[in-house]
C-alpha cells in the first residue's frame, strides 16, 4: 500500500513538473527573457557582494548573469524531473542501472519533445 502511495505521489509530481516545463516553454522570447532578467536583477540587488556596486556594474552583471540564470533554471528543473522519475522507479524491483537508464531515456525523450514544442513558439 505504501508503494502505491509513493508511486502516485511521484507520478503526480513528475506530471506537475512536466506541466511547469511546458508552461515555461510556451512563453515567447520576450516573456521568457523578462522573467530571467527579473530573477537576475533581484539576485544582483540583494546579494551582499553586489548590492553596493555602482548601477553600471550591476547592469553589466545582470546582462552577463542572465544566460547563467537561464541555464541553471534548465538544469534545476530537469534535475527535478530525474528525481521524480527515480522516485517512481524505486517503487519497482528494478536494478539501479535499469532505473538510471529509464530515467535518462524518459528525460531525454521529454527534452526532445519540449524542443519540438518550442519550435512552434514565437521567438
Amino acid at each position: 500500500m505504501k508503494r502505491i502511495i509513493i508511486r502516485i505521489i511521484s507520478m503526480l509530481m513528475l506530471l506537475g513538473t512536466f506541466y511547469i516545463i511546458f508552461s515555461f516553454s510556451a512563453q515567447d522570447g520576450i516573456e521568457s527573457g523578462s522573467l530571467s532578467n527579473k530573477v537576475t536583477t533581484v539576485f544582483v540587488h540583494h546579494f551582499p557582494y553586489t548590492k553596493n556596486l555602482s548601477i553600471e556594474t550591476q547592469n553589466k552583471l545582470i546582462e552577463h548573469g542572465e544566460p547563467i540564470v537561464r541555464k541553471l533554471a534548465h538544469f534545476s528543473i530537469y534535475t527535478v524531473v530525474g528525481m521524480c522519475i527515480m522516485a517512481f522507479l524505486c517503487t519497482f524491483p528494478f536494478k539501479l542501472r535499469t532505473r538510471l537508464e529509464i530515467s535518462l531515456l524518459v528525460g531525454f525523450i521529454y527534452a526532445i519533445s519540449d524542443e519540438f514544442h518550442q519550435s512552434f513558439v514565437p521567438r
